[in-house]
């Protein structure tokens, strides 16, 4: 019998960010510029996972530690971890002048956006985007998946298609189609590994590098080439 429990976390996990972004940007009285949306986008991301983590630990009644598979010793920790970032680098150096070749749309006004940001600001929305996005739509929602299901499969398919349709309200479809790459890739190494910690380490060092390095990729490649070096961050 599938426990009501875990079906009402895998809704806050699967669908909680969207819908909260959804309500905010629908009911906000007044927009105070690409700086605020930002803010109260990652104010939504921490809340979410706010919520997620009380309802762990006081409707299903279990540790923390159960939002992941396995805690990787060091050595694999630091291994996994820049093998991650490594392959998502490549990966994305590799997909962008593909995507660019068919003419699919990038990333151009959300970089302009965050090149107005301090470099505080965007290491903030790399650290958040890692942390609650990996713990929501891969810690908690594959180990869920997995108990209910058996499948690994199954478990990573839901997770992957929740969270590229959750970038539908916020991106237009060539961006959620850049997206769908890293998004692609870190659900399978999270399958891989089942260490919520390295993934969050893996995604939020890779959004932070394509953040910093946004006025470097912007001054030496068109909007639309650069796109895809932040591609994870929502």
């Amino acid at each position: 019998m599938v426990s009501l429990d875990v079906l009402g976390g895998l809704a806050i996990a699967l669908a909680g960010m969207p819908l909260l972004g959804l309500a905010t940007r629908r009911y906000r009285n007044s927009s105070g510029g690409a700086r605020t949306d930002l803010i109260a986008s990652d104010v939504n991301k921490w809340a979410v996972f706010a919520l997620l983590c009380g309802y762990v630990l006081f409707v299903e009644e279990r540790p923390l530690s159960s939002m992941t598979g396995q805690s990787l010793d060091p050595l694999a920790f630091g291994v996994t971890v820049g093998g991650g970032v490594l392959l998502l680098f490549v990966t994305s150096a590799l997909t962008t002048p593909f995507f660019d070749r068919l003419g699919v749309g990038g990333l151009g006004e959300g970089m302009s956006e965050l090149a107005s940001l301090s470099r505080r600001h965007r290491i903030a929305i790399a650290v958040t985007a890692g942390v609650t996005e990996e713990a929501l739509f891969h810690g908690y929602a594959i180990e869920r998946l997995l108990e209910l299901t058996g499948s690994p499969l199954l478990a990573g398919s839901v997770s992957f298609v929740a969270f590229t349709l959750g970038h539908v309200l916020g991106w237009d479809r060539g961006a959620v189609a850049r997206i769908a790459v890293p998004a692609l890739l870190t659900t399978v190494l999270y399958l891989l590994v089942r260490d919520v910690v390295a993934l969050m380490a893996i995604h939020a060092l890779n959004d932070a590098v394509g953040l910093l390095l946004i006025d470097a990729i912007r001054s030496g490649e068109p909007a639309d080439s650069a796109a895809g070096r932040d591609e994870t961050t929502q």
